[in-house]
């Protein structure tokens, strides 16, 4: 995607569609499918952001602390490759670290194309919000997003393998930061934005 391509009112179920093109089982979701799935996960994420904010306001890190989960600020430099992690969340004690380095380097990089215009000075809420929604999406166990919209992997008879879409609760969790913080695009173009710099 070239720098004229980003545009930051993208509509979400472009990108979507773009996140769900690269979950591994792709291939084995039915094309009249796909535009409902996005379009699930991402009223999915909408829904919880509306019910969080109701219970505890629009501000992450105020939400982490009353739902007691910790946030570990890390200096460390979590990616691999060419892929960069900005933040987790692990479920088992519940725990989201956000990893410094990454966002600041993407934070610089906003301010030099101009992305001040997305009304946020920095990302870290953002990806707060995003490793929230994974929180409040793990504690409905066999009701989380993923497992309700599942693919057939293998069948023999009656007998069906089948697995989860994993790509739909970061469609979701996206959908999620941009309803609770009224950002004016999906994060997802935070990754598009990444990438126009890494091409440079």
């Amino acid at each position: 995607m070239s720098e004229h391509d980003l545009h930051w009112d993208a509509e979400p179920r472009a990108l979507g569609l773009l996140q769900l093109r690269e979950d591994p089982q792709y291939p084995r979701i039915p094309a009249a499918r796909r535009f409902a799935l996005v379009e699930a996960a991402l009223e999915d994420g909408r829904s919880l952001a509306d019910r969080t904010g109701e219970l505890w306001g629009r501000e992450p890190a105020k939400i982490a602390a009353r739902c007691d989960v910790p946030v570990v600020r890390s200096e460390d430099d979590a990616g691999f490759g060419s892929v960069v992690v900005y933040a987790d969340y692990v479920a088992r004690p519940p725990c989201i670290t956000l990893y410094v380095p990454a966002i600041l380097r993407l934070d610089a990089l906003m301010a030099e194309r101009g992305a001040g215009v997305c009304a946020i000075g920095s990302t870290v809420p953002v990806f707060l919000a995003h490793e929230l929604y994974h929180h409040f999406d793990c504690l409905r166990g066999s009701e989380r997003l993923s497992r309700r919209h599942v693919v057939k992997i293998f069948g023999v008879g009656s007998w069906h393998w089948t697995s989860g879409l994993s790509s739909l609760s970061e469609i979701a969790a996206g959908a999620f930061a941009q309803q609770l913080l009224d950002l004016p695009f999906h994060p997802k173009l935070l990754d598009l934005l990444l990438l126009q710099g890494q091409e440079r």
